[in-house]
């Protein structure tokens, strides 16, 4: 049985909720968020007016939260309390939210002024509504269209939602035999998001009883499954079968979809669009070191860990000190013997804001049985992580000439990770100075310490090492400098090589390769990962799409689910049967990232080791724009941007003008 009995499900209904409960844990709450809910409960505006003179809030996050004298609380708990058990709450989504008393309610529920450009935004990813058509819904879909989606990770369960919806024929294609991507592969020691809870998810399927603020990957998993369950997508996917390759039949426009089961049959499959959800970090990457396989102890990776491996009592080496190397030495320390962590570059390490990461009990029944209360708290963290630290990716040249960090609001993020380093390891110690990058914060992902991993490089029994590794030999570890390690495990938490499809032949029009369109690991898209001579190919994760301030790349997967179903629903009205972009729109989109690149941190950090960038400098990954310009740019097809072709009664593809057309 899933471990979310209550996850992804409406509010209570009145009857069920204990009213003394109710008070004991509204009495605890943010009053700023229980303000906003009784406004939308009541529909009482005029409460706006009585009350948000009163609050002010918290300046510091994560929280920031409200602050209200006790009479004040009291007079908001009591009507809550009422409204609550007295009548049917409103639903917490699908539009109910007037969009003028939401400008009104944000500053209040987030304790910051909110600007016009990013409220219908926030509507959605506060979940209080879906997203909404821009693209006009005169016609309605062929029956002959259909969506093949590459992966079952989240970004395919978002983009099987948002097909459903739009009543698309889907069928999703997933190499492993669960549902979940990383969260169903991962499974080595503190594997856990990295990113909070309450807003790492669908903003359309709630989770209001997430445990932890960070939550291990397993509970994570069991989200995914509750989501897929509710909406049937097991029932069309197709799992042990991995798709090798695409190709693009131009007489009946559509994809040949060339998969191979488990059991090692082969076959074909077709659909009108293909979207591929497999993400771009799935083959893991192993140091380049000679000796590897001499090692004649135990060898894993983290991304290939046996549940079943015991590591205590063992000298254990880490290698690397990514995200997942900081969570492995995390969870294993107390357990080993001795762990010697072999660090390649140091990652700035960001303070826990909590004291711990557990949900406070109250918090999760209030976010089951009060109605919007979740939604706040999910727009609050959000809200938290995006826009608002725009500014500490964005350089200020004149700041950065005489500074590591880039900018003024970079450097309080640089200061806090110092004084942290300072704090654990003591100001000028070796230790210090061993875990203290020289490039900017944001220069590599910012990771944050899961807990106790600062604190448990300053054990006796753990040893930094920052000397290269020279090679690797049958007792353990040649640093550059001689010195042999000797240790009975190596954990190599070295990542993943950079695929963007790469382990994928697929062939557009006239047989041209995405290899060779983005020959010389310069992968480039449009909007909605979209790419001229590929018809109908979508690509989450694309190139310079990702969120690279914050967030997370659940926003960009949404932002990608919507723009495809506008993108359908064009051809859909114009009776066309393939779109793709223009080479002109292509470049011309692609010119405007690498410009605004230039003025953000992953240029102005060349002694940072990323796979941000690629051979060549130029940076593939992160977008380095503000997330309401990503959003409100994939709002619908610019349609003078792409070719659209319909077939001809002799099944030839013709294209179709779109000169003056346009949807903003």
């Amino acid at each position: 049985m899933s471990p979310f009995p209550s996850a992804l499900q409406s509010v209570s209904a009145p009857d069920r909720v204990d009213p003394d409960r109710l008070r004991r844990c509204l009495e605890l709450a943010d009053p700023a968020v229980l303000l906003a809910v009784l406004v939308q409960v009541t529909g009482d505006d005029a409460l706006l007016d009585r009350y948000t003179g009163e609050i002010s809030h918290v300046p510091n996050p994560p929280e920031m939260a409200g602050i209200a004298p006790r009479r004040i609380v009291a007079e908001i708990v009591d009507r809550l309390v009422e409204a609550v058990t007295a009548a049917a709450p409103a639903a917490t989504t699908n539009g109910t939210v007037d969009p003028e008393l939401f400008a009104r309610l944000a500053p209040l529920a987030l304790g910051v002024p909110v600007g016009a450009e990013f409220l219908p935004m926030l509507l959605e990813q506060g979940g209080f509504r879906y997203f909404q058509p821009v693209v006009p819904r005169t016609a309605l879909m062929p029956a002959t269209m259909s969506v093949a989606i590459i992966g079952a990770g989240l970004a395919g369960i978002a983009v099987a939602i948002a097909a459903d919806r739009a009543g698309i024929e889907y069928e999703i294609f997933e190499r492993n035999d669960e549902v979940g991507g990383t969260w169903h592969i991962q499974n080595y020691p503190g594997v856990a998001v990295d990113t909070p809870s309450s807003y790492y998810s669908l903003s359309s399927e709630l989770n209001p009883d997430w445990s932890s603020y960070y939550p291990k990957g397993g509970e994570y998993q069991e989200y995914l499954r509750a989501v897929v369950d509710k909406h049937g997508i097991a029932e069309h996917t197709r799992f042990g079968t991995e798709v090798e390759a695409l190709v693009w039949d131009e007489p009946s426009a559509r994809w040949e979809i060339r998969w191979r089961s488990a059991d090692g049959s082969r076959g074909n499959s077709y659909a009108a669009a293909v979207v591929t959800a497999a993400g771009y970090l799935n083959r893991p990457k192993f140091p380049d070191v000679p000796g590897i396989g001499e090692f004649a102890g135990i060898s894993v990776h983290s991304s290939q860990w046996d549940p079943d491996l015991d590591l205590s009592g063992k000298r254990v080496a880490v290698i690397g000190a990514g995200c997942t190397s900081v969570q492995i030495v995390d969870a294993i320390v107390e357990d080993v013997a001795h762990l010697t962590l072999f660090q390649r570059q140091p990652h700035w390490v960001a303070p826990r804001k909590r004291l711990g990461d557990e949900v406070p009990d109250e918090q999760r029944w209030l976010q089951r049985h009060v109605p919007f209360y979740a939604n706040w708290l999910r727009l609050k963290s959000f809200w938290g992580s995006s826009d608002s630290a725009y500014p500490v990716v964005v350089v200020d040249p004149e700041w950065a000439s005489d500074h590591l960090s880039i900018s003024p609001a970079n450097d309080l993020l640089l200061q806090d990770c110092l004084k942290y380093i300072d704090e654990t390891f003591g100001a000028g110690s070796e230790l210090a100075a061993k875990v203290t990058p020289d490039f900017a914060p944001f220069g590599k992902r910012i990771i944050r310490d899961p807990g106790a991993y600062y604190r448990a490089l300053t054990r006796p029994d753990v040893d930094v090492e920052v000397e290269a590794i020279d090679r690797i030999v049958r007792e353990g570890i040649v640093t550059a400098d001689g010195r042999l390690v000797e240790v009975d495990a190596i954990v190599y938490a070295t990542g993943y090589n950079l695929d963007f499809l790469s382990t994928m032949d697929i062939r557009g029009r006239d047989g041209v390769t995405l290899r060779q369109e983005w020959d010389g690991n310069n992968p480039r898209a449009y909007r909605g990962g979209t790419v001229p001579g590929f018809p109908n190919l979508f690509i989450t994760s694309a190139p310079n799409a990702n969120p690279g301030h914050g967030a997370g790349n659940n926003f960009a997967i949404e932002v990608t689910a919507h723009f495809l179903i506008e993108c359908l629903q064009l051809l859909a009205e114009r009776g066309a049967t393939s779109l793709e972009p223009t080479r002109e729109a292509y470049e011309d989109y692609n010119a405007r990232i690498d410009e605004a690149m230039e003025r953000t941190v992953w240029r102005h950090t060349p002694t940072a080791n990323t796979y941000y960038r690629n051979d060549s400098g130029r940076v593939i990954v992160a977008s380095p724009w503000r997330l309401i310009d990503v959003w409100s740019e994939h709002r619908a097809p610019i349609e003078t941007h792409f070719v659209l072709r319909q077939k001809s009664i002799h099944g030839e593809a013709g294209a179709i003008s779109t000169r003056g057309r346009s949807h903003c």
